[in-house]
């Protein structure tokens, strides 16, 4: 077999989705078969990010898609999920320092991200007269 990187990509893509549904729908049965244990954050983590992979392979092969713009809507993601994983974290345990420093700094991103694609579209748009 030769795989060509498309093959490649599409293998992983087949991971991500795996290691997603099962991290999100099923840890505590997943986190059983494992050395590791189980951890709600953790697993919710693996979820997230596994989530975001996915919106980025999929933004990325939209036909023209701009490689930044694909970058935002998986990162985008990223930051709106890890920063609610944190949020929730930080209101159940307020000495959690790590989880309040780990909301802030993704709503920093996912407020950067957004407002480059507002700033995006804005200079795409003709002027009105």
């Amino acid at each position: 077999m030769r795989p060509t990187a498309r093959d490649a990509v599409n293998i992983w893509t087949a991971g991500f989705a795996g290691a997603a549904v099962l991290q999100g729908l099923v840890p505590r049965r997943f986190a059983r078969g494992t050395s590791w244990g189980h951890n709600d954050g953790w697993q919710r983590e693996i979820a997230i990010w596994n989530l975001g992979t996915l919106t980025t392979i999929a933004a990325l092969r939209r036909e023209n898609a701009d490689p930044d713009r694909s970058l935002i809507a998986g990162f985008a993601i990223l930051s709106s999920l890890f920063g609610t994983n944190h949020l929730a974290a930080a209101l159940h345990s307020r000495r959690s320092w790590g989880n309040w420093i780990g909301a802030g700094a993704n709503a920093i991103g996912l407020g950067a991200g957004l407002a480059a694609l507002a700033n995006a579209r804005r200079s795409q748009s003709p002027a009105l007269d």
